[in-house]
């Protein structure tokens, strides 16, 4: 086991004494979840307010995952065309052979594919798997799989984005994600002035809560002006046009948060072409590679980072210890890292993937 994965094993520690609000199968309980009609032993809580949380970065004292094999796991997640996902990708791949699971991992063809997704949803609910890692493109678009999964008393890992009816959410506080993104812009601008956003898909609790946190976020600086908030709808040929747009009714802009890096990455475009680069401060979210690589050049001068590729190793040791009798908080916050060109060696390689080791 390499140090990544020697850290990550012990980050989804059993936090027994959290008993109070957490979620997970007792010993002797229905642990495997396939049976149709079962009274469930876990709960599917994880989207509401006031719950447990644990954070990631402070369960690498955890102890060992209890033991066992052969556990099966479906994970269904929005898209693999995104490098975020595709980080997330890794880290489950990662925790199943540390954990000796047999995971299989399916997505939809885009981030806005929701029927496509439910139907790979559907097809694998229907084959009976011991757990669930889910990423719906929206908060109601896989309900009807979901529903089934509650049927079988199966537990539900909510992984990232939309907060559903889950047994544990491991992700970020996406709200955070933008106020910080608000808080750098502001620090880079001590003059302050205008800013704009390009937002996410309609529909994403992501972009949702990013597009809030931002705006919230502006609002405390008095110096800074949000002039415009437009649809990107995570794709960078659309946030380069709606850049376009923007820096021609406001040239003086100072600022841009896109809510994630694909759409940075064509923010960056549009402000180089108009040779805005040196007044214009891009802040993205995700910390995918192409994103890092535009931190190091200066295209884009930070990404606030969940740190993805823990976000999927998380999910699968949080079914794990579920099913392997264990209670886990029913919501484990993976770290909102903000990466810019003076830390960005300290959290990622030259090739943009997560450095090993960290937290140890």
């Amino acid at each position: 086991m390499n140090q990544r994965t020697m850290w990550a094993a012990g980050a989804l520690v059993a936090v027994t004494a959290l008993a109070a609000g957490c979620t997970g199968a007792d010993a002797g309980t229905n642990g495997g979840g396939a049976d149709d009609g079962a009274e469930s032993a876990y709960t599917y809580t994880s989207d509401q307010d006031g719950i447990d949380t644990v954070e990631g970065v402070e369960l690498a004292a955890g102890g060992p995952v209890p033991d066992g094999s052969g556990e099966t796991i479906a994970v269904v997640l929005k898209a693999l065309t995104n490098q975020y996902w595709q980080g997330i990708e890794l880290g489950v791949n990662a925790a199943a052979e540390d954990f000796d699971v047999d995971v299989t991992l399916q997505a939809a063809s885009s981030e806005s594919a929701q029927n496509e997704q439910l139907t790979i949803a559907q097809t694998m609910v229907n084959q009976g798997y011991d757990a669930y890692i889910l990423a719906p493109e929206s908060t109601s678009n896989l309900t009807p799989a979901i529903e089934t999964i509650m049927d079988q008393g199966a537990p539900i890992v909510n992984v990232d984005d939309a907060r559903i009816a889950g047994t544990v959410y491991v992700g970020p506080d996406h709200t955070l994600n933008g106020t910080q993104a608000a808080d750098y812009i502001a620090q880079a601008n001590p003059d302050g002035g205008p800013v704009a956003q390009i937002e996410g898909q309609a529909g994403s609790s992501a972009a949702t809560l990013r597009i809030a946190g931002y705006t919230e976020g502006v609002e405390a600086h008095d110096d800074l002006e949000l002039v415009a908030s437009v649809p990107g709808n995570w794709s960078a040929d659309e946030a380069f046009a709606a850049t376009n747009q923007i820096l021609q009714q406001h040239p003086d802009l100072v600022g841009i948060y896109a809510n994630n890096d694909t759409m940075a990455i064509g923010v960056a475009q549009a402000v180089a072409e108009a040779g805005l680069t040196d007044q214009i401060t891009i802040v993205g979210t995700d910390g995918v590679p192409e994103a890092i690589s535009g931190v190091r050049s200066g295209s884009i001068e930070a990404t606030v980072s969940p740190l993805p590729y823990y976000e999927g190793y998380w999910a699968v040791e949080a079914a794990v210890r579920m099913l392997r009798g264990e209670e886990v908080a029913p919501w484990v916050v993976a770290p909102a890292q903000l990466i810019d060109a003076e830390n960005v060696d300290e959290f990622y390689t030259e090739d943009g993937l997560v450095v090993e080791g960290l937290y140890e």
